[in-house]
């Protein structure tokens, strides 16, 4: 009989071990990123949008506050508390160029102390800076409203009991995004209080989203959930004649109307369309309804509304100012489920919904900034990887987690990648593609008619630095 082996023993009981002082790290591929964003000009960008009257002389520049913030979102932080992985890795320290990593204190004080004007400060110079420059679809661009949860546990301002599908009566913060479909944009956000009802404000939130666009942006329609089925926000949508589809929330008058359709049009296996006119009270005149039914046998896995006067089906309904027939209007609409993927990553991959602070307005801007990284990301994703299809998640474990030694030739810093083969080949060529970029020119945000000087920082009772970039060898 043949003796096993341990499973303490093998091969590896018989290597040796040695031990190194250089800088090791896993996170070698944050170089492709962080030249990316240099070349962006994201540094500029960054201390224009950001406030900062500290007076400590041992204060980290709130610039590498923000740039090791995004690191540690990068990397998977979903918590302040995580950023605190990267504070001892001095290779991911001179990918940033920086001088000291924050810890997770110094982040939640800065971020603690930012109040509304701040935010909005921030919103409008980071969204002059992605948004000044979109491409403008021939037919124009398709912008999708949405709201999503973010379950908190602590008692933190604006964290209440509201709306939330997964657990009933957990306190919340119920943010409103706006997002551009074809560009896979986040637009505009809001964060908001848990108890805060879907289209609450979202009027503002429309003016507020429209100013982000550039002059001449044309916009083919607007969509949105049932959520936002409120006559006077569909009253400003026609007042602004900008195109929509939006779900329908049913009710009794409206069931009676859908279950008097007569005539039905088959388009797919199962599926039907027809449209009415219907006029709610409270309405001056009839709005169009696209409506879909599908029928139960057919398709067992029908989400839409069952109406007891016609049983055996289920039905979706829209209101609409769109001119297309019934089945385009609906496959237009059913097309949102991609923006909905946007804010899915946005949480899960980018961890928006972790970062939260006991200040709302810190909260706020945290927020705010994964969202305008996770612009960044798109359009990293878009001139460099050029595939726009993975999700951070993804790009994560294909790019960014290369082993890493930084060292030095002299006096020059050299960071050490451990690829070989292809893959070296594959990330040379990213960093060809982004040296081959244009370098950015960012415009001096000093207009004091478009961007007011909010109040100097200062905290709550409770000098840009130029970039080390390292070269590979």
């Amino acid at each position: 009989m043949q003796e096993q082996s341990s499973v303490f023993g093998g091969p590896a009981t018989s290597l040796e071990l040695r031990y190194t002082g250089e800088p090791v790290s896993g996170w070698g591929g944050l170089v492709a990123v962080m030249r990316y964003l240099e070349r962006r000009g994201v540094r500029r960008v960054l201390a224009s949008a950001l406030p900062d009257g500290r007076t400590s002389p041992n204060q980290i520049p709130v610039v590498d506050m923000v740039l090791a913030f995004f690191a540690g979102v990068l990397t998977g932080s979903r918590r302040f508390a995580h950023v605190e992985r990267l504070r001892s890795d001095e290779v991911v320290r001179t990918i940033l160029g920086l001088a000291r990593m924050p810890s997770a204190m110094t982040l939640t004080r800065y971020f603690g102390g930012l109040v509304r004007s701040h935010v909005e400060q921030l919103s409008a110079v980071l969204g002059q800076f992605v948004f000044g420059e979109l491409t403008r679809p021939a037919l124009g661009a398709t912008l999708d409203l949405d709201s999503t949860v973010f379950e908190r546990y602590g008692r933190q301002e604006g964290s209440l009991k509201g709306y939330n599908p997964r657990k009933h009566g957990r306190p919340s913060h119920h943010p409103l995004l706006a997002i551009l479909a074809e560009a896979k944009l986040v637009l505009h956000a809001w964060l908001r209080s848990g108890n805060t009802a879907s289209a609450r404000g979202v009027k503002a939130f429309l003016a507020e989203t429209l100013a982000q666009l550039p002059a001449g942006f044309r916009l083919y329609g607007l969509r949105a959930d049932s959520g936002f089925f409120v006559t006077a926000f569909l009253v400003e949508l026609e007042r602004r004649a900008l195109p929509y589809a939006i779900a329908v929330r049913m009710n009794r008058h409206l069931r009676h109307t859908v279950a008097g359709i007569q005539h039905w049009t088959a388009f797919a296996h199962g599926l039907e369309a027809a449209e009415t006119n219907y006029q709610a009270h409270g309405w001056q005149t009839p709005r169009r309804l696209v409506v879909v039914r599908e029928v139960l046998r057919e398709r067992p896995e029908a989400r839409g509304r069952k109406l007891l006067e016609v049983p055996g089906y289920t039905f979706h309904v829209l209101v609409t100012t769109l001119a297309h027939d019934p089945v385009a209007t609906w496959r237009f609409y059913n097309s949102r489920a991609e923006s909905e993927n946007r804010i899915k990553e946005l949480k899960e991959d980018f961890g928006a919904d972790g970062f939260c602070l006991q200040s709302f307005d810190g909260t706020e801007a945290a927020f705010r900034l994964i969202c305008f990284l996770f612009n960044l990301i798109a359009e990293f994703k878009r001139e460099v990887t050029q595939d726009e299809a993975p999700r951070l998640l993804t790009l994560r474990t294909r790019l960014f987690v290369i082993g890493a030694i930084r060292g030095a030739e002299g006096r020059q810093v050299v960071l050490r990648l451990g690829l070989r083969g292809r893959w070296r080949q594959r990330f040379a060529a990213l960093l060809e593609r982004i040296a081959a970029l244009a370098v950015a020119t960012v415009a001096q945000f000093t207009d004091d008619q478009k961007n007011p000087s909010p109040r100097p920082w200062k905290p709550r009772q409770s000098r840009l630095q130029p970039t080390l970039l390292p070269v590979l060898n």
